[in-house]
């Protein structure tokens, strides 16, 4: 009965969380475009041209420029910041968002590598390896990043949650939900993680109780959470099974 239940929902935990994850990657970093973003733009723009010859500007309106979206004028400018200092990490790294941003995941991952090699401390260089890697399928590579991340920043908001999505693309549940639950002690609030262990309670382990509790949490914190109509209706389904 269990399983005929599960199979009237479309929703699946493997695939939600690879949705998800690529929702919230071409999301993360965005910001609107308004005055603080203008102004920081005229600010290194003026920099840029006091000071052509060094790097720092030209990296930080690249950033500037990368916060609104305008990625051809990042990718030209922070070019500039590695032409002007070819061992600096944090453009190779910027750099690497660029290609993430506009789709060139290949060359997103020789970026960022980059970034580590010329500087091994630049510990967000793995925090970005492990969504790019996560977004081009590979998983076992994005959890070996967010593992290392974490062994520096075992705290750092969101990232337990994105190890748990690696280990959901490996079908390695258990893990998964470890990770989920791990997010949750760390923000209760959050609602991509209470999603997927909803999901994964129901879809991998029929487990009713847990699977409501979670997938009740994150109807309730988020109105506009994805597939919030399939949410729903398995949400109904599970309340009226025995």
């Amino acid at each position: 009965m269990k399983r005929e239940l599960a199979k009237k929902i479309k929703l699946h935990p493997v695939e939600t969380v690879v949705s998800v994850l690529v929702i919230f990657l071409l999301t993360v970093g965005t910001y609107s475009r308004n005055r603080i973003w203008d102004d920081d733009i005229g600010l290194w723009t003026d920099c840029v041209n006091k000071s052509p010859l060094k790097a720092r500007p030209y990296l930080n309106l690249g950033v500037a420029y990368l916060n609104i979206g305008a990625y051809d004028r990042s990718f030209k400018a922070t070019q500039k910041a590695v032409q002007l200092d070819p061992k600096n990490g944090q453009a190779y790294y910027n750099l690497g968002l660029n290609y993430q941003k506009t789709g060139n995941l290949k060359e997103a991952i020789a970026m960022e590598k980059k970034s580590l090699e010329l500087d091994p401390t630049f510990d967000m260089a793995y925090y970005s390896l492990g969504g790019i890697y996560f977004e081009s399928g590979q998983y076992e590579e994005s959890e070996e990043a967010f593992q290392r991340f974490l062994k520096i920043y075992p705290y750092f908001p969101e990232v337990h949650n994105l190890l748990g999505l690696a280990y959901a693309g490996q079908k390695k549940f258990d893990k998964a939900v470890t990770e989920l639950e791990w997010e949750i002690r760390i923000n209760p609030n959050h609602t991509l993680a209470h999603l997927n262990l909803g999901l994964i309670y129901w879809h991998e382990f029929q487990d009713r109780q847990k699977a409501l509790s979670h997938l009740k949490r994150a109807l309730a914190l988020d109105p506009l959470i994805p597939d919030r109509a399939e949410i729903v209706r398995l949400v109904r389904l599970l309340e009226g099974f025995p």
